[in-house]
């Protein structure tokens, strides 16, 4: 593999702690940037937040960049997502030696990419700037990425991007599994399951009275993450709002397993294939997970990474009552979980962008 050490990386991508791919884009940049000469951080907020004035700050703080590097080789990579419009239009049209993308929400690069925060004040609005065009948009954006070398983080998510046409190449990678400290194992932790991550819908969290009623009333139930503690307050479900650094793993170490109901999701008729950043954390903290047969999460269960169901919510529930109380089994999906983390290394992960930028 070529030499990257001269080259500049200029990386687009929400600030660290806003959003799930906030928080990947802090672990992909320490791992990259050994291999690089220099690394240029341009962040952005997440979906909502953004204005136009924000984006044209952005777009100029990058031409100017890139113009002050013309004597050596520049990398243009973005962390796109649903709504991520500052990472698309701030690049477009921006040149540079390598371009490339990892779409957090495929196929689509942006599902969303006229979402600034003067738009996100009204749903009605949001849709009514993007269903009337959503065929034309979806035509802009195969226009503005067919320079642009996308990767996705699931096998079905370049499958869907090849369909879609989008992007110069479709290439697999996958989410970094961050390092945690260790826990006890997953049988000597409290009586109890968890739902972790940002609160959106399609998550499960909307599920939370029926989840509840199909766990036995002696297994707790405890919620955590982003947006979490504006929850409506459901009676036995212990809800700890946003959780970082000693908080997250004591969240961890109190839960036996931890339950992801995704349900299928939808833009416009196209369903969206995220890669799912709250398993890459039960993994590191190798707690067993059960989870919706949606998406991504299929494969997952296919490699070990977790037991996925056909069902809903309540389903999930109902067979995670049967796997807290079960030593036996909880081993088996632990010992399926460091299987499965020994192959998902930050080497494999971050292995097909080298080889894409050392082109």
């Amino acid at each position: 593999m070529p030499d990257l050490a001269s080259a500049t990386l200029l990386y687009l991508a929400p600030r660290g702690g806003t959003s799930g791919v906030g928080d990947h884009a802090d672990d992909f940049v320490a791992a990259v940037a050994p291999h690089l000469g220099e690394v240029v951080e341009l962040r952005h907020g997440p979906p909502r937040e953004d204005s136009v004035k924000d984006v044209m700050r952005i777009r100029r703080a990058l031409r100017a960049a890139r113009d002050e590097r013309r004597d050596r080789p520049v990398i243009l990579h973005a962390e796109l997502s649903g709504g991520s419009l500052a990472g698309l239009w701030a690049a477009a049209g921006v040149d540079a030696t390598i371009r490339t993308a990892t779409l957090h929400d495929p196929p689509r690069p942006v599902w969303y990419p006229y979402l600034t925060a003067g738009l996100a004040h009204s749903r009605y609005a949001v849709h009514g700037a993007h269903l009337p065009l959503n065929r034309l948009t979806a035509r802009v954006e195969r226009r503005l990425m067919r320079h642009v070398d996308a990767f996705a983080l699931s096998a079905e998510g370049v499958e869907a991007m090849t369909g879609a046409r989008i992007g110069a190449s479709q290439t697999a990678s996958h989410l970094l599994v961050p390092e945690r400290p260790t826990l006890p194992p997953a049988s000597e932790r409290p009586r109890a399951v968890g739902l972790f991550g940002h609160v959106y819908r399609g998550k499960g969290f909307e599920q939370l009275v029926a989840i509840r009623e199909a766990l036995d009333p002696g297994i707790a139930l405890r919620v955590a993450g982003r947006g979490t503690a504006d929850l409506p307050r459901t009676p036995g479900v212990e809800i700890l709002g946003e959780v970082q650094g000693s908080a997250e793993v004591d969240f961890f170490a109190s839960v036996r397993a931890l339950l992801l109901p995704y349900e299928r999701r939808y833009v416009y008729g196209t369903e969206v294939l995220p890669a799912s950043s709250v398993l890459t954390r039960a993994i590191a903290f190798r707690t067993p997970s059960l989870s919706t047969a949606v998406g991504s999460l299929k494969s997952a269960a296919r490699d070990g990474a977790t037991i996925a169901l056909e069902g809903d919510g309540p389903a999930v529930a109902a067979a995670a009552a049967d796997l807290v109380d079960d030593p036996d089994r909880l081993r088996a999906a632990t010992d399926d979980l460091v299987a499965f983390a020994a192959t998902q290394t930050v080497e494999s992960a971050i292995a097909p962008y080298l080889q894409a930028w050392s082109r």
